[in-house]
């Protein structure tokens, strides 16, 4: 080989190294450079303008349609003084209640407010914010004419016994009369699930604790006879890790409860509805 192929040889290596060489320091350069960061979802509702809530809109008085086909209740008017601390608009995104975790999860909505209660499973696949009032975990609801005979869980063996799909009531149910009583667990409690206890295709239902209390108000053939579980509440569901959105929430519970603002809109969201 001449010196000058020898020379063109060498040239061809210092270009093939350098090249490396510059593409590794490129690629070392470029490897400390932190990657772009995922805004926080408090701040893409704020960015888009708008905070979507998920809910079942077949509970009242915690949310439900009213007579002008508009969502209404205390879980509605909750979730509108969250979106005006938060500065944004609110839009109310309704689907079955058992559908609200996944969906939450998926990021099709932001935050979940249904009366959903706070519990160790729920927990493995949300985050919670703090809980906003306290009552039983459920209450059994039967026609009056069915009271003698509907007044204990033990009345409750062998009977028809209606509850929501993927509520607290339904596992209630399912843990302390499953195998001893037929237990039908529908999508959606008002008005379907109403309806069918007073056609008679079922004895009792078992719904929420205040639920049951204004449904029977409301209803002169209704009645609440008996409460079961103990004393809890419900929170906001909030997908988990984003804990800027859930300071804001729990900001909202605490100025709601401290001004008596909370127990406000309870009582008159009860009293609409029991007016409509």
């Amino acid at each position: 080989m001449t010196a000058k192929s020898i020379s063109s040889v060498w040239l061809a290596v210092a270009l093939v190294v350098g090249i490396v060489i510059g593409a590794g320091g490129f690629y070392a350069v470029s490897s400390l450079t932190p990657p772009p960061t995922k805004p926080s979802l408090l701040e893409t509702i704020k960015s888009r303008g708008v905070l979507i809530v998920g809910t079942s809109a077949d509970w009242p008085p915690f949310e439900y349609i009213d007579a002008g086909g508009n969502f209404a209740g205390i879980d509605i008017a909750f979730a509108e003084r969250i979106a005006r601390e938060i500065g944004v608009r609110l839009e109310v995104r309704d689907m079955k209640f058992g559908a609200l975790i996944q969906a939450l999860k998926a990021g099709q909505i932001d935050l979940i407010l249904a009366d959903l209660h706070h519990t160790a499973e729920r927990e493995t696949e949300i985050d919670f914010s703090k809980g906003y009032y306290v009552a039983y975990d459920g209450a059994v609801v039967t026609l009056k004419g069915k009271a003698s005979q509907i007044n204990s869980e033990s009345s409750l063996v062998g009977k028809n016994i209606g509850v929501q799909q993927g509520t607290i009531q339904e596992e209630w149910a399912r843990t302390n009369l499953g195998g001893k009583a037929n237990i039908v667990s529908y999508d959606r409690v008002y008005p379907e699930m109403i309806m069918t206890l007073k056609r008679g295709d079922l004895d009792a239902i078992v719904v929420g604790d205040i639920i049951g209390s204004v449904l029977a108000a409301r209803d002169p053939d209704l009645v609440v006879v008996l409460k079961i579980g103990s004393l809890s509440g419900a929170a906001v569901g909030i997908p988990q890790g984003e804990e800027e959105l859930k300071y804001v929430v729990n900001k909202v519970i605490e100025d709601l409860t401290s001004t008596g603002e909370m127990a406000k809109i309870f009582q008159d969201e009860i009293n609409k509805w029991l007016g409509q």
